[in-house]
């Protein structure tokens, strides 16, 4: 019965490590404020592009994102966010923000006055340039009510 009983205990800490070691190599997608945050270690061009969403209690919407390309490899980078409200069961831009860089990184941060009544969320298109290649990556942030 002890044998049976180490023999267990052994294998669960065998299992517990194995899926520390699984969850560590996964990327890594965080909340913040009503936005998201993720590290893309698996693109040619993107090293990180983030985007976010937050509405103060004034209802005023401000979206911001930003994307760090590898300095040396990436050659231009461009951000297309959107404002987005749910309305008629379905996502409706209410405005478009751009921004962009013949650099390896460029950032965006614009407000708007939204209505109550409505969830909102911001979706971001990034796209990374190396001369004429080029890869694109799409954020959403979460939802937020106001």
């Amino acid at each position: 019965m002890r044998k049976c009983i180490v023999t267990l205990l052994l294998c669960c800490s065998m299992i517990c490590v194995g899926n520390v070691q699984a969850f560590a190599a996964e990327p890594i997608n965080t909340v913040t404020n009503v936005g998201t945050f993720e590290i893309l270690p698996q693109m040619d061009y993107i090293v990180q592009a983030k985007g976010n969403l937050y509405i103060n209690s004034s209802g005023v919407a401000t979206v911001t994102s930003s994307v760090y390309g590898y300095q040396g490899t990436t050659t231009r980078v461009e951000i297309s966010a959107k404002l987005q409200q749910y309305n008629g069961g379905k996502w409706v831009t209410l405005k478009t923000y751009t921004a962009s860089s013949d650099s390896h990184r460029t950032s965006l941060s614009e407000s708007y006055k939204i209505s109550k009544g409505y969830s909102y969320r911001m979706q971001a298109t990034i796209k990374a340039y190396s001369g004429s290649k080029s890869e694109t990556q799409t954020v959403t942030s979460s939802e937020a009510q106001y």
